[in-house]
């Protein structure tokens, strides 16, 4: 893999250090940088506790890729893609090694329902587009059930449009 350099701004370091200790929702523009921010607060919660996972969820398919990228080029960890397009049994099988994933929401909901992945032992939630978390959307039902099972909870919402709800 290359080497990657990541120029981290100050208010990145700031933002990164406060999202790493509370639930935060992180309001920028495209192009400021939002996800190496997801990235700094991913390696501190695994410094943090080694023990837990990451989890990264985007909207779409392409999102979710390029996301997978940017982690394994910050974080030099192996990023796991789980889609749709991903066989159950595949997924089953990521699920047990997978330290980092990045994923949409709708298949991680299905795979939650089906009782084939746990949130219990994740320290860290990455809701990318954190303005769709609203009604039926399934960034919803997700946060409900990481409050109920993890121990570690942390959340970071991440958008460039905030919304008004």
């Amino acid at each position: 893999m290359n080497k990657v350099q990541f120029e981290q701004r100050e208010y990145q370091l700031k933002i990164a250090e406060k999202a790493s200790k509370a639930n935060t929702l992180v309001v920028l523009p495209t192009g400021l940088g939002k996800t190496l921010i997801a990235a700094m607060v991913a390696q501190k919660r695994l410094e943090k506790h080694p023990q837990t996972r990451i989890l990264i969820l985007a909207p779409t398919r392409p999102l979710a890729a390029q996301h997978k990228e940017t982690f394994e080029k910050f974080l030099k960890r192996e990023v796991f893609l789980i889609t749709g397009k991903v066989n159950v049994e595949k997924r089953k099988e990521m699920y047990q090694v997978a330290k980092i994933i990045s994923a949409t929401p709708q298949v991680i909901l299905n795979d939650l329902k089906r009782k084939i992945l746990s949130l219990s032992d994740f320290s860290l939630i990455v809701f990318d587009e954190a303005h769709r978390t609203v009604k039926d959307y399934a960034y919803v039902p997700i946060a409900k059930e990481y409050y109920k099972t993890s121990r570690y909870s942390l959340i970071l919402g991440l958008t460039a449009s905030p919304g008004s709800s």
